[in-house]
C-alpha cells in the first residue's frame, strides 16, 4: 500500500510545482503588460501632443485669415460707404423674400 501513497504524493507535488510555475508566468505576464501599457501611454501622449500642436497652428491660421477678411471688408466699407449700404440693403431684401416664403 505504500505505492499508492507515493504516487498520490508525486501527483500532489507536481500539482504544487505547476501552481508555482503558473503563478510565476502570470506575474511575468502582468509585468510585461504593465511595461507595454506604460510604453503605449507614452506613445499616445506624444501623438496627442503633436495633434494638439497641429490643431493650434490651424486655428491660428484660420483666425489670421478671418481677421484679414474682416479688415478687407472694413476697408471696402470705409472706401465705398454708399455701395456698401446698397449691397447690404439688397441682400437684406433678398433674404427677407426668401425666408418669408413669398415668391411674388
Amino acid at each position: 500500500m505504500a505505492k499508492p501513497q507515493e504516487s498520490e504524493f508525486d501527483v500532489q507535488a507536481e500539482f504544487e510545482k505547476m501552481k508555482s510555475q503558473l503563478a510565476m508566468l502570470l506575474e511575468s505576464l502582468q509585468e510585461k503588460g504593465e511595461a507595454q501599457a506604460v510604453t503605449l501611454n507614452k506613445k499616445l501622449t506624444n501623438e496627442l501632443e503633436d495633434y494638439k500642436e497641429a490643431a493650434l497652428k490651424k486655428a491660428q491660421q484660420v483666425q489670421a485669415v478671418g481677421s484679414e477678411g474682416v479688415e478687407q471688408v472694413t476697408h471696402y466699407i470705409k472706401a465705398n460707404p454708399l455701395a456698401s449700404l446698397g449691397i447690404a440693403f439688397s441682400l437684406g431684401f433678398v433674404l427677407s423674400r426668401l425666408l418669408s416664403g413669398k415668391n411674388s
